[in-house]
């Protein structure tokens, strides 16, 4: 099995990934920094949404603020597997559509995430503006803690963290192949960060602190040698923040905010 040194510079998809990673984040800054960019609680970020039926204009705003998250969050995580698919698929003729189909089952399975994510704030939307405003972050830092503990996270995080033995195990060549490869490990890096991903949701979609150290936490977990010794201190941190949340940090329903 080829390794990631052996990517050309002509052909090394990193710099395009970074690059994205980077602009990314840009526009999550911009949208910081500008007054009511971003809403503050997950059911005001709905709450269009969930007033009446779903208009196409709504949908697209979700969306693209959806990659835009995906972009600065989860493309750092996906750098060595690229690599190295990138180095295998070049033995193929038509590599280019190859490639092509393996990024676009990634896309597909995170925006499908996101089509799941959107039917389930818009469903409990009105609940959460009865309930009070620490609840929904105690809950969603309780869930991700407790799952840093299941076997699915460790076997998700295993099937991530090297991906000459994925690749060596499910390769297959042609654009179908590439397809189900790229579909088979973008599910195992969304079985290692959906839980993650819901704390951001719970901290009102856009807040950079808890972003920056979400995509510090999921990168390390999936790409570094120690990453495997991080897995249980971030959960026992998580349940512990969770239940001082829970505790201390309630406030009154977000509709009276």
């Amino acid at each position: 099995m080829p390794t990631t040194g052996q990517v050309s510079a002509r052909r090394d998809p990193a710099p395009l990934l970074w690059s994205l990673t980077a602009a990314g984040w840009v526009a999550l800054l911009a949208l910081e920094i500008v007054p009511g960019a971003h809403p503050a609680h997950p059911a005001e970020a709905v709450a269009g949404l969930a007033a009446g039926p779903l208009r196409p204009a709504a949908l697209v705003l979700f969306t693209g603020g959806w990659l835009v998250m995906v972009a600065a969050m989860m493309l750092p995580t996906t750098v060595p597997m690229a690599r190295m698919f990138t180095v295998v698929s070049s033995r193929q003729d038509a590599a280019g559509p190859v490639r092509a189909a393996f990024f676009a089952a990634y896309l597909a399975v995170w925006l499908g995430f996101a089509v799941v994510a959107l039917v389930l704030l818009v469903a409990i939307a009105p609940l959460l503006h009865q309930v009070p405003h620490g609840i929904g972050l105690a809950a969603a830092l309780l869930l991700a803690g407790t799952f840093q503990f299941t076997p699915l996270k460790q076997r998700c995080l295993t099937l991530c963290r090297d991906p000459a033995a994925f690749l060596f195990t499910r390769y297959r060549r042609g654009v179908a192949g590439a397809w189900s490869v790229g579909t088979r490990h973008a599910l195992s890096c969304l079985g290692c960060c959906w839980a993650l991903m819901l704390i951001m949701f719970a901290t009102g979609v856009a807040d950079l602190v808890w972003m920056l150290g979400l995509t510090a936490v999921m990168v390390a977990e999936k790409t570094a040698r120690w990453g495997r010794r991080l897995v249980r201190p971030v959960g026992v941190v998580l349940l512990l923040a969770g239940i001082a949340v829970a505790l201390v940090g309630t406030g009154p329903p977000a509709h009276l905010h």
